[in-house]
């Protein structure tokens, strides 16, 4: 029971957050949704800051689960199932755009925590994709290369990809610059791709 409180406080700040940022967030709607009493919040979380950055770093560190350590538990196809990850728009929000892009730009530069926190998880993102491309290298897939860079590469194409389409309404945009980037990944195979990638 006090796991289910808890998940239901999580995922309802997690939603309320990314949906109206942390200063916009309201602790009413949260716990609402939550169908939880403020008492029984206290009894997990000192406040509506700890709530928001255990809900944050609980919630994407779950997105990174499910979209790149999946990845990394196979034994082969490591740059064919990435970029098949990344091309896959269902698993994105083109509307909200993305969690960690949206909290940076508003908390970073006005609470440490939070910035320290974002700092945290951007890296931890960018170092998922580089042991992608590590496992890649090690089974032969790809040319040797500075994964550190080509991630780095890749970590800021696809926030840029999900601003554009933010940005515009327009899905198309994404889309358009991830075949750009999933060619250039490929260019560093060592293999035909046995997929058809568009």
């Amino acid at each position: 029971m006090e796991k289910n409180t808890r998940n239901n406080l999580i995922d309802s700040a997690f939603k309320e957050i990314y949906e109206k940022g942390y200063q916009g967030a309201s602790m009413t709607t949260i716990l609402n949704n939550a169908k939880v009493h403020k008492g029984s919040m206290y009894h997990f979380f000192a406040n509506k800051k700890e709530l928001a950055l255990i809900s944050i770093k609980e919630k994407i560190y779950g997105r990174f689960d499910e979209r790149y350590n999946i990845i990394l538990q196979q034994e082969s196809n490591y740059i064919e199932a990435f970029i098949k990850s990344i091309k896959d728009v269902t698993q994105r929000d083109f509307i909200r755009g993305c969690p960690i892009a949206n909290i940076v730009q508003e908390m970073s530069n006005i609470d440490n925590d939070f910035k320290v926190l974002m700092e945290e998880i951007y890296y931890n993102f960018r170092k998922n994709i580089k042991e992608i491309l590590d496992k890649a290298i090690e089974k032969k897939e790809m040319k040797e290369c500075d994964t550190r860079k080509l991630a780095l590469y890749i970590a800021s194409t696809l926030e840029g990809a999900i601003l554009s389409a933010k940005a515009t309404g327009d899905v198309q945009d994404y889309v358009d610059v991830i075949d750009i980037l999933s060619s250039y990944i490929l260019s560093f195979g060592t293999k035909k791709v046995n997929f058809d990638i568009n």
